[in-house]
């Protein structure tokens, strides 16, 4: 809810006007409280808005016009109603309003009794959720007092004098209260407050030792907003080891949602005060870890503490330290982000997970939070002590016998080969490492793993470019050997996608090298022709294109094959639609060809020719008619194909008659 800022320009009936100047100044609050049900009811439906937006009318008049009455009014209800809903209400309407727009229209007497009224409010009050939300009215009154301009505005010592009287007190609520209003205020007051640091200084310690937890966490945002009265290093150096301390006494002892609270407020410290805490970081690495390493914590517990590194990585204060970040500490580091990135949802679920998806949408997303973080410690730690780590990392990873681990190794390659391509080049023996690795993990016996190497030989690096190169004959045998295994097409197409880029990407002499193109080429046929999917049937006739280019004696022998799967064009109509175009090309080579009087060379003609025909009957509308069909007219009738020239004719004779 966004405070009515714009009241001043909205023009109110005379009739309301006199309406809210009569309860503002009623001694009956019952219409402020219908007011309150109304303005602050959470329900959607159609009666509920217009409620509330009434109710929003009536503010924003009582501002525009009589702001001193509804000031009074709402610290009136505040401080006497007899429920505690109705002063809680009270409240947060002094927040939504704003106390910085009301209180320049008070009077001088008015200001000074309800000064005198807030602080006796909180001595008295017993709810603490109401004594909360008039913690942050208390504030913000300091900062209206304290930033007002007119030269006459009267101070407020005593709230000051109230708060230190309350941190020096042992009771829970007064130093909460006292905890809330000093983490709320403004700079300017902060400043006010320098005189006192060394007592501040000791209440805190007290405070982030304490055994209540609203208390202890409480005492960080303190500690985060008054930091600018603790800046000699003793000083500071005492809070933030009571701060680590208070953190995971938070974490083992108390209810989660303290800790995230607590730690939240540690983030900001380290984002608003980096130089502050350089001495300190390497230690607090070693303490995010041993929280992100304890497997009896939550994975949303891990992500926000590593979020504490992340912080770091962001400053540039932390480069230098954070580089020279000891080896067992950054294997430490890349084994959570493993663990992280175990946190890949499996094909099989996540169908049934998407229908709950709505429900879950406040979880963490620990797999995408993990790949940020590895994408960034990777631009942080640079090449040559990431790749040196991956290196290590890679072995345990993919020695594990859990898939998830496995995939998650696969995908850590992915990253780092697009950001240290050279470096992983360069590794002694991590060139080959890593491709024996990616062969096996081929013929993983999870489908997510297979799925995830074929897709990290796709993946636009120089690390793979050379390994394209340098192990071609292994590469062509395993994606051979993978096109024609199993029977789970999403890791066939995979497949056949890798093998394609292999293909495009390596040297012409990597196939002609290759011992056993005319096992490739006939598995491939054997994909042309079998009930693949229409991409999966368009990977390998593009695959099969390009071996039969570079092996021509070979592809020739397979011409009457792809050919053959060519003619049978009416039986696939819809599937093949994507590559007719590409399809036409190529008969056209063919048709072209030299040599038409050898026997075998006509035999491959006319079969072309045919396919053409084909192509002109059942895919007229996804070719240009009137520039094929004359060019297929001008290269009949067949000669050397008795039975093709028969079909020919039969098919002209039908499109002739249509």
């Amino acid at each position: 809810m966004e405070a009515a800022s714009d009241s001043e320009s909205i023009e109110f009936s005379k009739e309301l006007q006199s309406q809210t100047h009569t309860i503002l100044s009623s001694n009956d609050n019952s219409p402020m409280e219908i007011l309150f049900s109304h303005f602050f009811n959470t329900n959607n439906n159609r009666s509920s808005q217009q409620q509330h937006s009434h109710s929003l009318t009536f503010f924003q008049c009582c501002k525009k016009h009589h702001p001193h009455l509804l000031f009074i009014k709402l610290i009136f209800l505040l401080r006497c109603s007899p429920t505690a809903t109705t002063r809680a209400n009270a409240a947060r309407a002094i927040l939504f309003l704003k106390p910085s727009h009301l209180w320049p229209k008070l009077n001088p007497t008015a200001q000074a009794h309800l000064k005198a009224h807030l602080i006796q409010f909180l001595k008295e009050e017993t709810s603490l959720h109401v004594i909360r939300l008039a913690s942050l009215v208390t504030a913000e009154t300091v900062s209206a007092i304290y930033n007002c301009n007119n030269r006459y505005q009267q101070h407020w010592p005593e709230i000051f004098s109230f708060i230190l009287s309350a941190l020096a007190s042992n009771d829970d609520k007064f130093l909460e209260v006292a905890l809330l209003i000093l983490s709320a205020l403004p700079k300017r007051c902060r400043l006010m407050l320098s005189d006192h640091n060394r007592s501040l200084h000791g209440y805190l310690l007290t405070t982030l030792s304490s055994t209540n937890p609203d208390v202890k966490t409480a005492s960080f945002s303190v500690v985060v907003s008054l930091v600018c009265l603790f800046y000699e290093p003793s000083l500071f150096h005492d809070l933030l080891r009571a701060m680590m301390v208070g953190v995971f006494a938070l974490l083992h002892g108390y209810e989660g949602s303290y800790f995230r609270k607590a730690f939240k407020e540690l983030i900001n410290l380290v984002s608003e005060e980096p130089s502050l805490l350089k001495p300190y970081m390497s230690d607090m690495v070693l303490d995010v870890l041993q929280i992100a390493e304890n497997s009896g914590l939550s994975k949303g517990t891990h992500c926000l503490a590593f979020e504490l590194v992340m912080a770091m990585t962001g400053l540039k204060e932390f480069e230098s330290v954070l580089v020279n970040l000891e080896y067992d500490v950054m294997v430490r580091v890349f084994k959570v982000l493993m663990n992280m990135l175990m946190c890949v949802e499996e094909d099989t679920k996540r169908d049934s997970e998407a229908e709950v998806k709505g429900e879950v949408e406040s979880e963490v997303d620990v797999y995408k939070f993990g790949m940020k973080c590895l994408n960034q410690i990777c631009v942080t730690f640079g090449g040559s002590k990431v790749v040196a780590v991956a290196h290590h990392v890679l072995k345990i990873c993919m020695d594990s016998s859990e898939w998830k681990m496995r995939h998650a190794g696969i995908t850590m390659l992915v990253v780092i080969a697009k950001q240290f391509s050279d470096e992983m080049v360069l590794s002694e023996n991590f060139l080959g490492e890593v491709v024996t690795t990616v062969l096996k993990s081929f013929q993983d016996s999870h489908v997510q793993v297979r799925l995830a190497a074929f897709n990290f030989m796709e993946t636009p690096s120089h690390f793979v470019q050379v390994a394209h190169v340098l192990y071609h004959h292994k590469l062509m045998h395993a994606f051979a050997i993978a096109i024609d295994n199993g029977h789970n097409d999403k890791v066939k197409e995979q497949a056949a996608s890798a093998m394609l880029f292999f293909l495009k990407n390596t040297l012409p002499e990597s196939l002609t090298l290759y011992k056993n193109p005319d096992t490739v080429m006939t598995k491939l046929l054997s994909l042309l022709q079998g009930k693949e999917s229409a991409k999966q049937r368009s990977l390998a006739l593009s695959a099969f294109n390009i071996v039969a280019q570079q092996c021509q004696a070979i592809g020739h022998r397979r011409q009457f094959g792809e050919l053959e799967f060519v003619q049978s064009l009416e039986h696939h109509s819809s599937s093949l639609l994507s590559i007719v175009t590409w399809i036409l090309s190529e008969l056209s080579i063919l048709i072209q060809a030299q040599n038409h009087s050898l026997t075998t060379n006509a035999k491959v003609h006319d079969i072309a020719v045919s396919a053409l025909g084909r192509i002109c009957e059942f895919h007229r509308d996804s070719i240009d008619g009137s520039r094929i069909v004359p060019s297929w007219l001008s290269l009949l009738p067949l000669k050397e194909d008795l039975i093709e020239a028969k079909v020919m004719h039969e098919q002209l004779c039908l499109m002739v008659s249509r």
